[in-house]
């Protein structure tokens, strides 16, 4: 039990019971001392930026008699020290890797020391060190006698901290005022034991001996009576309550969530042992599929063993065929020979040496002999009766294709996480609605089979009302891993779609989808604007699709945030090349909670969360892949690529997540793409890639595939476009700085149509559940001026009336 509890108030990183212990906010704890050596390990680097201001404080408890603690007093005076700093420097957040975890650690504005103490742990922490200062010493000396009294500890008394000797621990019983106190016998206590030592309270490092009974939930600290009347805290009375109350609140608070998580682990252990056995079965399938390829390959090899037995059988048996038919034709022919030349060496001889009688005797026999000799020649066919070559027909190399391409591993059941989606057009109440899902493997290749269940459902979220869509609608399976499926939606308003596998959500499920009464009527003027905002130079917009919250770019280098009723709410970055800082913030995108800034001249993509926390960024100066002139725009579509407008390479690049390349679109696809003023780019629903180009005065709407492959190009009566956004039906929303006007373009140019007159430079268009939203500029005022720069126009407007002229805005 000891060695568990030494463990448990151990730091990782220096082996030793804690000192001044920092809890992370992955619940990760270590010494202050420890996590400032690893930010310096880490080579974690610091940017000052000026305006903001720095409060710190540290709470330090009552040291025990005879415990020194010096490293924790050092502590306490550097960071005394370092809040008398000069409030116009303070060091912007950046992140820290978790030494146990790797979890990346948003470091607090007033650095390390500012991460919260763990008390509780602290404490332990101390009453490891008595427990090894008991197990490490035979005889622990008194710590109430005299220097140099060598007289051992029997006792230990939990309220003075104090190791005591006997007649010490006499005199403690005795005293009056420590008669009361818990003295625990050492000869009792074994190592296996805790101490049952009360815990003090701590005191406050401003005013001395008061102990912080109170608490302040505007700052977010602990305090005395003393600092609740002091300037810092003079206006919060009503944040300020009793600690009690407050640590009862935050008691009742975290045992709430540990009951929702420990409702919610039992679920977690029951996947954990699903997944466990899962594994076990893959391991099993693993090991069956093996052992069942090596069987058919061994099958296969047996075969062709047994086929080339049969084949070398069938040559011996031609061959043998041939050779016989061929020895009994030698055989005859060589018969015939030896005749023939035995009757003409008797005809010779006869002719040369006989005289007439001997002729005349011999009758006519040496004649016919000769006669039927030649006969018999001339009637044999002398050639060979079989030819000599043997050859074997086989398709050697289509078998040898087939046999790399024999058999193929398959998912029994493909996998949610790799599937993926397509919507097919916009959603419209009353009207059908069309999706295409592709079944994938884990390896992310095509799934060739059918049969997988698949459920779909969208859920209203105004009012919480779910719809099972699948229900009303049809599932069309093609059968070879691809699905159609087809619905009506019940209901206008914003839902999120639910797209199952086998009861598990596929990639990029759910998905935000608007569901509109009707399609939209671009005929008339959209009237006047439903929300106008007082923006600094707005450069480029995005709206958080969830909250609605709105991210405005600004010439001054910095985002801000503004609520969807128009408050701003914060001011995320500053001007500079450091991180979270900007140099002309030109394009913003938001996906799942991260903000992509093109900051134009560092150069870079960055990538924040949507409070402002520096995440990643890349990018340098460069033409080459990867590397950026003054991108000008970023969007990010549905499979978490970024399309980056590389405004000086005159090429827009298509990246990874984390920035490694893709492809490139320029100017030599399709050849004679001039791509040298590109002024906006958006995406459809189906994440086509469209983009605007100056090209002598006039403006051309350029579609790409999301692949980069050339779909379309067409001109329109635009001079000077500066900003385009899609809708979900796919129509272009075009701002144009030479006509003052906003225009929308229908699918491919097919229409065309006039909607906001009389506007001055609209710098970013974004359309979301049925609005339209436009920063807007003027260049009559100095760029640093503050004007109505945001406008937000409804498109589910009734009544049209004509738009009187917005304020003069500047570019």
């Amino acid at each position: 039990m000891m060695e568990e509890y030494l463990k448990a108030v151990t730091c990782q990183l220096c082996s030793q019971p804690y000192t001044d212990p920092r809890t992370l906010p992955c619940l990760h704890s270590f010494c202050l001392q420890c996590l400032l050596k690893e930010v310096e390990r880490q080579n974690v680097k610091s940017f000052q930026i000026e305006g903001s201001q720095q409060s710190s404080r540290v709470e330090k408890e009552p040291q025990p008699c005879g415990l020194e603690d010096s490293e924790e007093e050092s502590q306490h005076d550097d960071s005394e020290e370092e809040s008398q700093h000069d409030d116009s420097e303070v060091e912007v957040k950046q992140d820290l890797k978790c030494p146990a975890c790797e979890c990346q650690v948003c470091i607090p504005k007033g650095g390390v020391s500012e991460i919260p103490q763990n008390l509780h742990l602290s404490f332990e922490a101390k009453v490891a060190q008595y427990q090894l200062k008991i197990a490490r010493v035979h005889e622990v000396p008194c710590d109430a006698c005299i220097a140099g009294s060598s007289a051992p500890s029997v006792g230990f008394c939990c309220q003075c901290f104090q190791f005591l000797c006997q007649p010490c621990c006499e005199h403690h019983r005795r005293n009056r005022s420590t008669h009361c106190h818990n003295v625990v016998s050492l000869a009792e206590v074994t190592r296996e034991q805790l101490f049952p030592i009360k815990r003090p309270l701590p005191f406050c490092s401003l005013h001395g001996n008061e102990k912080l009974n109170l608490y302040c939930s505007m700052c977010e600290y602990m305090i005395c009576h003393e600092c609740a009347t002091t300037d810092a805290h003079k206006d919060h009375n009503e944040s300020i309550e009793l600690l009690h109350k407050a640590a009862s609140s935050q008691r009742d608070n975290i045992g709430k969530e540990v009951a929702k998580v420990q409702k919610k682990l039992q679920e977690v252990n029951t996947a954990v042992d699903v997944n466990k056995d899962v594994l076990q079965r893959v391991e099993t399938s693993n090991e069956t599929t093996a052992e069942a390829i090596r069987k058919t390959f061994e099958k296969l090899h047996s075969v062709l063993e047994e086929r080339e037995k049969q084949l070398q059988s069938e040559l011996h048996n031609l061959i043998q065929c041939k050779t016989t038919r061929l020895g009994l034709q030698n055989e005859k022919f060589e018969k015939l020979s030896q005749d023939a030349n035995r009757y003409l060496e008797f005809a010779s001889k006869l002719l040369q040496n006989g005289t007439d009688q001997e002729l005349i005797a011999m009758k006519q026999l040496p004649s016919t002999q000769l006669l039927a000799t030649f006969e018999r020649m001339h009637s044999e066919h002398l050639v060979p009766i079989e030819h000599s070559d043997v050859k074997i027909a086989m398709e050697t190399e289509s078998l040898i294709r087939e046999l790399s391409n024999f058999g193929k591993v398959i998912d029994f059941r493909p996998s949610p996480e790799e599937s993926i989606w397509e919507p097919k057009s916009s959603a419209i109440v009353n009207t059908e609605y069309k999706l295409s899902v592709k079944a994938r493997d884990s390896n992310g290749q095509p799934y060739p089979h059918g049969g997988i269940k698949i459920d779909v459902m969208a859920e209203l979220r105004s009012n919480a009302i779910g719809h099972q869509l699948s229900s009303q609608g049809k599932l069309e399976n093609h059968m070879d891993g691809t699905y159609t499926l087809t619905f009506i939606p019940q209901a206008a308003g914003p839902h999120q779609l639910h797209i199952t596998m086998d009861g598990q959500h596929i990639k990029n499920s759910p998905y935000d989808l608007e569901v509109r009464k009707s399609k939209l009527d671009y005929s008339a003027d959209l009237g006047n604007p439903e929300l106008t905002v007082s923006v600094t130079s707005p450069l480029c917009i995005a709206v958080h699709k969830n909250s609605g919250d709105i991210f405005v770019g600004s010439e001054d280098n910095c985002i801000y945030v503004f609520d969807k009723a128009g408050v701003q709410k914060t001011t995320i970055g500053s001007a500079g090349k450091g991180l979270c800082q900007f140099k002309r913030p030109c394009g913003l995108d938001i996906k799942r909670d991260v903000l992509y800034v093109a900051d134009c001249n560092n150069h870079r993509i960055q990538k924040l969360d949507i409070k402002g926390a520096f995440a990643y960024a890349f990018g340098s100066p460069g033409k080459r892949v990867g590397e950026f002139n003054s991108p000008s725009a970023v969007v990010v579509d549905f499979n978490d690529r970024l399309i980056v407008a590389d405004q000086g390479n005159c090429r827009i690049q298509i990246l990874k997540s984390d920035g490694s390349f893709l492809v490139s679109i320029d100017q030599s696809t399709p050849p004679g793409l001039d791509m040298r003023n590109i002024c906006g780019i958006a995406l459809d629903i189906q994440d086509n890639i469209h983009f605007l180009t100056r090209q002598l005065g006039s403006g051309w709407i350029n579609t790409f595939t999301p692949g980069g492959a050339f779909v379309s190009k067409y001109k329109k009566s635009f001079v000077k476009p500066t900003a385009i956004g899609i809708d979900v039906e796919g129509n272009a929303w075009v701002g144009d700085e030479d006509t003052n006007s906003l225009y929308v373009c229908y699918p491919f140019g097919k229409e065309f149509g006039i909607l906001v007159k009389r506007l001055d430079i609209p710098k970013g268009i974004v359309l979301d559940k049925g609005a339209l939203y436009i920063v807007n500029t003027s260049p009559g005022l100095p760029y640093y001026a503050t004007t109505i720069g945001l406008l937000k126009y409804s498109l589910q407007h009734t009544s049209k009336p004509q738009l009187t002229r917005p304020l003069a805005l500047r570019h």
